[in-house]
C-alpha cells in the first residue's frame, strides 16, 4: 500500500470529529432489502483472503489506514486488504452498497447512524466475536468511549477516534486579571464568575467561547454535558419520547444557564460576535481566555510557542457528566469473510494498528494511552480524567434522534436566541413536534 509522507494536520482531525459529531453520515431512507448482484456467485470461496474497508477519510488521514494495512498483511500474508476510500459522497454510496449487497467488509460509522444501521440490520453483532476463538478483552478500551459503539448491550462497533468535550484557558490572561486557573473542583458557578471578570467592557476580549448558534456544527452537542450535569436527559431511556425529558425543568434550567452567558452576561461572542471576527482563532489570538470545545486544536496550540494555556475538565453542576464526538469501525452484517474482516477490526482498533491512529487521534486504547503518558501529561491527563464521565448519546436510543429531536431542538433554541421566545414554551413545542416525528406521524 503507498504510504503518505507527511503529518495529520489540525484541519485533518477537525474534518474527521466534524464527520462523527454532525449527525447521519447517510441519508434518513431505510436501507432495501440487500439483493445479490447481477452474476454473484454464492459462497465465501469468491471473496476468499480479501477485506474491503470502507472509510470517509482522504488525504493525510489515510496515512494511519495504510499503515495499520501493512502491519496487519505483513503478520496475515494471505489476506487481502483494500482500502475504498470516498470522502464525498461517502454516506449515499454506503447505502447503495447497503441495498445490492456490496458494502465493504469493514465499515467506518459515524456515532449519529450507530442506531439507525443497527435497526436497519447492516451491522454485525461482535460479542460472539469477542468472545470467540480470536478474542478481545474489552478492558483494555475506556468503558465510556467503549460504549458508544454498543447498543442495548450488544456491541456493534469498536472505537477509531472520538474526543471529549474540554475547556481550554489561556493562562496569561488569567494571570492579569488575577483569577484562578479552573480545576476539577469548578461548578458552573466558579466558570461563570470567572468568565465575568475576564470579560472587557470594550468588546476586546470575552471570558469564554462556547459552540454559539444553531449554524455551530458542535451545536447542541456541546451543552449536552450541562444537561446531564443539571440531572437532565434529552429523550427517554428506550428512545421513544422526548416529552418529559427535552422539557423537563432540569434540561430547561440548564439551557436557561447556557443561554443567559450570550443574552443576559455577555461573556461569550454571539454567532455574529465571530462572523465580524471571521478568520480569526479567537483563543489563540486572546478575544477569548476560554475555550469550550473538543481536544483535536490540542496539537495546533501547542504548536504556538507565544501561546501559554492549560486543560481542565468541564466544570461540575449537580454531578459530573461530558459528551462526546465519536467515529468507529463496523462489520458488514452480510461480509462474505466475516472471520478475516473481524481480525482487521481488531489489529486496526485494539492491536498495532491502534497504534498508528493513537499517533494521529486521541485513543481509546488504555495501554497506548498509558504508553504515550497520556495520563500523566499535563494537557492531556484532565482530558483522561473526564473520560469516565462521557453519557451515552441520544443518538443512541433512537434512530430517528437527529431527524426529530436534535431537528427540532435546533428549531426551536434558535428562536429563543433570535425572536427571545420563551424557552420553557419553546422546549414544549419542540418535544411535541418531535415525538409525532419518532411516531411516524
Amino acid at each position: 500500500m503507498k504510504k503518505f509522507s507527511s503529518a495529520l494536520s489540525w484541519l485533518i482531525l477537525f474534518g474527521i470529529l466534524l464527520a462523527a459529531c454532525a449527525g447521519g453520515a447517510v441519508s434518513t431512507e431505510e436501507v432495501p432489502e440487500a439483493t445479490s448482484p447481477p452474476g454473484e456467485v454464492e459462497g465465501p470461496a469468491e471473496v476468499q483472503g480479501v477485506v474491503r474497508v470502507g472509510s470517509w477519510d482522504s488525504g493525510e488521514a489515510l496515512e494511519p489506514f495504510n499503515n495499520a494495512i501493512a502491519s496487519f498483511e505483513a503478520e496475515q500474508p494471505d489476506v487481502d486488504v483494500q482500502l475504498e476510500a470516498v470522502p464525498q459522497g461517502y454516506g449515499d454510496k454506503l447505502l447503495t452498497q447497503f441495498a445490492a449487497g456490496t458494502a465493504p467488509d469493514v465499515i467506518q460509522v459515524g456515532d449519529g447512524d450507530i442506531s439507525k444501521f443497527v435497526s436497519q440490520g447492516v451491522l454485525e453483532p461482535l460479542d460472539g466475536y469477542i468472545e470467540g476463538d480470536n478474542p478481545l478483552d474489552m478492558g483494555v478500551f475506556f468503558p465510556a468511549v467503549a460504549s458508544i459503539g454498543q447498543v442495548e448491550g450488544e456491541t456493534y462497533l469498536l472505537t477509531k477516534d472520538y474526543s471529549p468535550l474540554v475547556l481550554f484557558y489561556n493562562k496569561k490572561l488569567f494571570d492579569e486579571a488575577g483569577v484562578a486557573y479552573p480545576d476539577e473542583t469548578w461548578t458552573w458557578d466558579d466558570l461563570l464568575a470567572a468568565a465575568q471578570q475576564l470579560t472587557k467592557p470594550d468588546g476586546s476580549q470575552w471570558g469564554i467561547q462556547i459552540p454559539n448558534s444553531w449554524g455551530d456544527w458542535l451545536w447542541p452537542r456541546g451543552m449536552m454535558p450541562l444537561i446531564f450535569q443539571n440531572g437532565g436527559e434529552l429523550i427517554s431511556e428506550d428512545g421513544t419520547k422526548t416529552t418529559g425529558y427535552l422539557n423537563s425543568p432540569e434540561t430547561v434550567e440548564a439551557i436557561q444557564w447556557y443561554v443567559d452567558l450570550f443574552k443576559v452576561h455577555k461573556v461569550a461572542p454571539t454567532k455574529q460576535d465571530v462572523e465580524a471576527l471571521a478568520g480569526q482563532d479567537l483563543f489563540q489570538t486572546g478575544r477569548v481566555a476560554m475555550l469550550w470545545t473538543g481536544r483535536w486544536p490540542l496539537k495546533d496550540f501547542l504548536a504556538n510557542s507565544e501561546l501559554s494555556f492549560g486543560t481542565a475538565p468541564l466544570p461540575q453542576g449537580k454531578e459530573r457528566a461530558n459528551s462526546i464526538c465519536w467515529a468507529g469501525f463496523a462489520v458488514y452484517s452480510k461480509s462474505q469473510n466475516k472471520d478475516a474482516a473481524w481480525a482487521f477490526l481488531k489489529h486496526l482498533t485494539a492491536e498495532e494498528g491502534a497504534q498508528e491512529f493513537a499517533d494521529y487521534a486521541f485513543t481509546a486504547v488504555q495501554p497506548i494511552a498509558e504508553q504515550q503518558g497520556l495520563d500523566t501529561d499535563p494537557y492531556n491527563a484532565p482530558i483522561v480524567e473526564d473520560l469516565e464521565n462521557i453519557r451515552p448519546l441520544p443518538d443512541l436510543s433512537q434512530p430517528k434522534w437527529i431527524d426529530c429531536g436534535e431537528k427540532f431542538f435546533k428549531e426551536e433554541l434558535e428562536k429563543v436566541f433570535l425572536q427571545d421566545k420563551d424557552l420553557q414554551a419553546a422546549m414544549d413545542e419542540a418535544v411535541a413536534k418531535a415525538d409525532a416525528c419518532i411516531a411516524g406521524q
